[in-house]
Protein backbone atom coordinates (compact mmCIF):
# COMPACT_ATOMS: atom_id res chain seq x y z
CA UNK A 1 0.00 0.00 0.00
CA UNK A 2 1.48 3.10 -1.12
CA UNK A 3 1.45 6.09 1.37
CA UNK A 4 0.64 10.03 0.99
CA UNK A 5 3.77 11.60 0.92
CA UNK A 6 2.30 15.27 1.48
CA UNK A 7 -0.69 15.81 3.58
CA UNK A 8 -4.08 14.38 3.12
CA UNK A 9 -5.86 17.51 1.32
CA UNK A 10 -9.14 18.33 2.30
CA UNK A 11 -11.02 16.78 -0.66
CA UNK A 12 -9.95 13.61 0.82
CA UNK A 13 -12.44 14.08 3.54
CA UNK A 14 -14.75 16.20 1.57
CA UNK A 15 -15.04 12.77 -1.22
CA UNK A 16 -15.52 10.11 1.22
CA UNK A 17 -18.29 11.87 3.46
CA UNK A 18 -20.02 12.39 0.19
CA UNK A 19 -19.89 8.71 -0.35
CA UNK A 20 -20.56 7.44 3.11
CA UNK A 21 -21.59 10.09 5.51
CA UNK A 22 -19.93 7.71 8.93
CA UNK A 23 -16.80 6.00 6.54
CA UNK A 24 -15.05 5.25 10.19
CA UNK A 25 -18.04 4.56 11.77
CA UNK A 26 -17.44 6.32 14.67
CA UNK A 27 -21.50 6.34 15.39
CA UNK A 28 -22.04 2.41 15.15
CA UNK A 29 -18.56 0.70 15.66
CA UNK A 30 -18.03 -1.18 19.24
CA UNK A 31 -14.77 -0.69 18.32
CA UNK A 32 -14.97 3.24 18.49
CA UNK A 33 -17.46 2.79 21.59
CA UNK A 34 -14.46 1.21 23.74
CA UNK A 35 -12.07 3.46 22.21
CA UNK A 36 -13.94 6.76 23.35
CA UNK A 37 -14.82 5.46 26.98
CA UNK A 38 -10.52 4.87 27.15
CA UNK A 39 -10.00 8.19 25.78
CA UNK A 40 -11.83 10.08 28.14
CA UNK A 41 -11.44 7.97 30.87
CA UNK A 42 -7.55 8.96 30.61
CA UNK A 43 -8.35 12.34 30.94
CA UNK A 44 -6.28 14.04 34.26
CA UNK A 45 -9.03 16.26 35.18
CA UNK A 46 -12.68 15.89 35.33
CA UNK A 47 -13.35 19.15 34.05
CA UNK A 48 -11.45 21.92 31.05
CA UNK A 49 -12.14 25.76 31.03
CA UNK A 50 -11.77 25.67 27.13
CA UNK A 51 -10.94 22.85 25.14
CA UNK A 52 -10.34 22.47 21.27
CA UNK A 53 -11.13 19.10 19.32
CA UNK A 54 -9.12 18.76 16.34
CA UNK A 55 -10.53 16.87 13.57
CA UNK A 56 -14.20 16.44 15.38
CA UNK A 57 -15.56 14.31 11.96
CA UNK A 58 -19.20 13.77 12.76
CA UNK A 59 -19.51 14.76 16.34
CA UNK A 60 -19.98 11.91 18.25
CA UNK A 61 -16.31 12.18 20.67
CA UNK A 62 -17.59 15.52 20.41
CA UNK A 63 -20.66 15.17 21.82
CA UNK A 64 -19.09 12.84 25.00
CA UNK A 65 -15.95 15.33 25.18
CA UNK A 66 -18.55 18.39 25.54
CA UNK A 67 -19.51 17.00 28.92
CA UNK A 68 -16.38 17.62 30.30
CA UNK A 69 -15.73 21.17 28.72
CA UNK A 70 -16.93 24.40 30.22
CA UNK A 71 -16.39 25.59 26.19
CA UNK A 72 -15.57 23.56 23.54
CA UNK A 73 -14.07 24.26 20.09
CA UNK A 74 -14.22 21.80 17.01
CA UNK A 75 -12.59 21.63 14.17
CA UNK A 76 -13.07 19.63 10.59
CA UNK A 77 -12.07 19.93 7.41
CA UNK A 78 -15.51 18.14 5.98
CA UNK A 79 -18.52 20.40 5.49
CA UNK A 80 -21.13 17.98 5.33
CA UNK A 81 -19.35 16.06 8.56
CA UNK A 82 -19.42 19.48 10.63
CA UNK A 83 -23.24 19.81 9.64
CA UNK A 84 -23.94 15.95 11.42
CA UNK A 85 -21.50 17.43 14.27
CA UNK A 86 -23.61 20.40 14.84
CA UNK A 87 -26.80 18.65 14.31
CA UNK A 88 -25.91 15.76 17.12
CA UNK A 89 -24.47 18.61 18.94
CA UNK A 90 -27.50 20.31 19.14
CA UNK A 91 -28.68 22.38 22.53
CA UNK A 92 -24.85 21.71 23.68
CA UNK A 93 -24.63 26.20 23.27
CA UNK A 94 -20.54 26.22 25.08
CA UNK A 95 -19.75 24.00 21.66
CA UNK A 96 -18.47 25.78 18.57
CA UNK A 97 -17.82 24.42 15.17
CA UNK A 98 -15.50 25.89 12.63
CA UNK A 99 -14.24 23.80 9.25
CA UNK A 100 -10.24 24.70 9.46
CA UNK A 101 -7.06 22.26 7.85
CA UNK A 102 -4.20 22.93 10.59
CA UNK A 103 -1.76 24.24 10.70
CA UNK A 104 -2.92 26.20 8.08
CA UNK A 105 -5.80 27.57 9.34
CA UNK A 106 -5.44 27.13 13.45
CA UNK A 107 -7.63 28.73 15.35
CA UNK A 108 -7.13 32.36 18.07
CA UNK A 109 -7.34 31.12 21.16
CA UNK A 110 -6.03 29.76 24.44
CA UNK A 111 -6.91 26.04 25.82
CA UNK A 112 -5.98 24.02 28.81
CA UNK A 113 -7.36 20.98 26.65
CA UNK A 114 -6.07 19.98 22.89
CA UNK A 115 -7.66 16.87 22.01
CA UNK A 116 -6.33 15.36 18.43
CA UNK A 117 -8.09 11.69 18.20
CA UNK A 118 -7.06 9.86 14.63
CA UNK A 119 -6.00 13.14 13.42
CA UNK A 120 -2.53 13.53 13.35
CA UNK A 121 -0.97 10.78 10.59
CA UNK A 122 -2.61 12.53 8.30
CA UNK A 123 -0.09 14.99 8.08
CA UNK A 124 3.25 15.09 7.03
CA UNK A 125 5.94 15.42 9.05
CA UNK A 126 6.35 19.27 8.18
CA UNK A 127 3.11 19.69 8.95
CA UNK A 128 3.32 18.05 12.64
CA UNK A 129 5.87 20.21 12.93
CA UNK A 130 4.28 23.54 12.37
CA UNK A 131 1.39 22.21 14.49
CA UNK A 132 3.32 21.73 17.39
CA UNK A 133 4.39 25.03 17.74
CA UNK A 134 1.10 26.22 16.99
CA UNK A 135 0.25 24.16 19.94
CA UNK A 136 2.57 25.18 22.15
CA UNK A 137 1.51 28.47 21.73
CA UNK A 138 -1.94 27.74 22.33
CA UNK A 139 -1.82 25.33 25.17
CA UNK A 140 -2.01 26.91 28.57
CA UNK A 141 0.79 26.04 31.01
CA UNK A 142 -0.46 22.72 33.19
CA UNK A 143 -3.09 21.96 30.13
CA UNK A 144 -3.25 18.55 28.55
CA UNK A 145 -2.46 17.01 24.64
CA UNK A 146 -4.62 14.17 24.33
CA UNK A 147 -3.42 11.75 20.89
CA UNK A 148 -5.37 8.97 19.62
CA UNK A 149 -3.79 6.87 17.07
CA UNK A 150 -4.92 3.80 15.07
CA UNK A 151 -2.16 1.40 14.67
CA UNK A 152 -3.35 -0.33 11.61
CA UNK A 153 -1.74 -0.05 8.26
CA UNK A 154 -2.85 3.09 6.36
CA UNK A 155 -1.92 4.89 2.90
CA UNK A 156 -1.65 7.90 5.09
CA UNK A 157 1.44 10.23 5.09
CA UNK A 158 2.83 8.76 8.64
CA UNK A 159 1.66 5.21 10.74
CA UNK A 160 -0.32 5.97 14.36
CA UNK A 161 3.41 5.31 16.08
CA UNK A 162 5.06 7.84 14.03
CA UNK A 163 2.80 10.56 13.95
CA UNK A 164 2.76 10.05 18.14
CA UNK A 165 6.40 9.79 18.40
CA UNK A 166 6.81 12.71 16.47
CA UNK A 167 4.70 14.61 18.57
CA UNK A 168 5.92 13.76 21.92
CA UNK A 169 9.64 14.27 19.96
CA UNK A 170 8.94 17.84 19.21
CA UNK A 171 7.40 18.11 22.48
CA UNK A 172 10.69 17.14 24.09
CA UNK A 173 11.47 20.34 26.62
CA UNK A 174 8.06 21.61 27.30
CA UNK A 175 5.64 18.64 26.95
CA UNK A 176 5.92 15.92 29.45
CA UNK A 177 3.69 12.10 28.71
CA UNK A 178 1.49 11.80 31.99
CA UNK A 179 0.06 8.71 30.71
CA UNK A 180 -0.09 6.32 28.06
CA UNK A 181 -1.94 3.14 26.89
CA UNK A 182 -1.20 0.85 23.91
CA UNK A 183 -4.43 -1.52 23.03
CA UNK A 184 -3.95 -3.86 20.27
CA UNK A 185 -5.84 -1.51 17.41
CA UNK A 186 -4.34 1.80 19.37
CA UNK A 187 -2.79 4.11 21.40
CA UNK A 188 -3.46 6.96 23.80
CA UNK A 189 -0.68 9.43 24.98
CA UNK A 190 -1.77 12.07 27.23
CA UNK A 191 0.80 14.70 27.52
CA UNK A 192 1.67 18.35 29.67
CA UNK A 193 2.48 21.15 29.13
CA UNK A 194 5.08 22.68 31.02
CA UNK A 195 5.01 26.33 33.10
CA UNK A 196 5.96 28.92 31.11
CA UNK A 197 5.70 26.60 27.80
CA UNK A 198 4.13 28.96 25.91
CA UNK A 199 7.12 31.03 25.29
CA UNK A 200 9.47 31.09 22.56
CA UNK A 201 12.61 29.37 22.86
Amino acid sequence: MSRHVESVPPDYFANLYASNPDPWGFATSSYEHEKYEATLASLPRKNYDAALEIGCSIGVLTQRLAQRCTNLLALDVAPSALETARARCAGLTHVRFEQAAIPAQWPAGRFDLIVSSEVLYFLSYDDIAASVALMRAALEPGGHLLLVHWLGETHYPLSGDEAAESVIERGDGWLDVVHQERMPLYRIDVLQARPGSSETR
